[in-house]
């Protein structure tokens, strides 16, 4: 979760991603952007969190 808690960020290990979402005035989220080409791990070792600035 962004410090202003308008964005949350999700890693996937075994897809291989991260995708963002927008945090709406209701507390649901919204889909805005994927980044893919990461490692993919089918057993789920291998991400181990993200870092953002």
């Amino acid at each position: 979760m962004t410090a202003s808690g308008r964005f949350l960020y999700v890693q996937n290990t075994t897809a291989g991603n991260v995708q963002g979402y927008a945090v709406r005035n209701d507390g649901s989220l919204k889909l805005v952007t994927t980044a893919t080409g990461l490692p993919r791990f089918a057993n789920g070792i291998g991400m181990e969190g993200i870092a953002a600035s």
